[in-house]
């Protein structure tokens, strides 16, 4: 007989202290938007008050603020318990959104533009912007039947013309599909800052106070980066560190075959 652990909830205790149904509670635990229980036997679960606890966050993440499973996947995460923001840190992290760099004054953020005109007044192949797009690092929104770039990825696809334009070309074997590893890199180190920022400032620091904190942290971080890239790049030229050209596969020369020979 398997012995019930302290506060170890049934699978029908879960559902009447969440009000959400265990095929509702079985499909987040495939999405990952769940752990797995424990099971001690075959037949046997045990759901701790923390499943109570990230299942009421899930449901006001898409109650109140209409997001999406994937994105509360984001925000919550998939980790162990110790890795997993509490609360409070997504709260802290809500408040933020929307908040961090207003418009300044003088200063336009860029107008959105159709795909095609756009690669047109950078020189780009729409084929190009796609393959940037499919890397991660801008997105295209379909509005009015039309394919759209907006924001930061309307500078971001300049940015890339610039690099063709100097020089960084398909011949020279850089394609947009590479801009995959900057995404990566930056998407895993954005995970690591804000979940230290959230657990130093959750429930000590006010919004508008974590707000001057995270515009001046993103500001100063950034310049940071650059140098430390910059510094990193420079000593392994000086060091002769540069990856070796992947070698080419010999092949031996092949002789003809003699008739009458095996």
């Amino acid at each position: 007989m398997t012995v019930r652990p302290a506060h170890a909830l049934k699978m029908k205790d879960l559902e009447r202290a969440t009000g959400v149904g265990r095929e509702t509670i079985r499909f987040y635990i495939r999405q990952g938007l769940l752990p797995e229980p424990h099971r001690p036997g075959r037949n046997v679960a045990w759901y701790d008050a923390g499943f109570v606890e990230r299942i009421a966050l899930i449901k006001e993440l898409q109650q109140k603020r209409f997001l999406p499973l994937h994105a509360i996947k984001g925000i919550l995460g998939a980790g162990d318990a110790a890795a997993r923001p509490s609360r409070t840190e997504v709260q802290t992290l809500l408040e933020l959104d929307g908040k961090l760099f207003p418009p300044l004054a003088g200063i336009p953020a860029p107008s959105p533009e159709r795909l095609a005109a756009l690669a047109q007044r950078t020189d780009l192949p729409v084929a190009e912007l796609e393959a940037i797009a499919a890397a991660g690092a801008i997105t295209i929104v379909r509005r009015d039947d039309d394919r759209w770039v907006e924001g930061d990825a309307v500078r971001i696809v300049e940015l890339w013309a610039r690099l063709r334009h100097a020089g960084f070309s398909d011949a020279l074997g850089f394609r947009p599909e590479q801009i995959a590893l900057y995404v990566e890199l930056v998407q895993a180190l954005a995970r690591q800052e804000l979940r230290l920022f959230t657990q130093g400032i959750a429930g000590r620091v006010t919004t508008e106070g974590a707000r001057r904190m995270a515009e001046e942290g993103i500001v100063v971080l950034n310049q940071v980066i650059g140098l430390l890239r910059k510094q990193t790049l420079l000593r392994y030229i000086a060091e002769g560190n540069v990856p070796p050209a992947p070698r080419k596969r010999q092949t031996r020369p092949r002789h003809p075959r003699l008739r009458g020979t095996v």
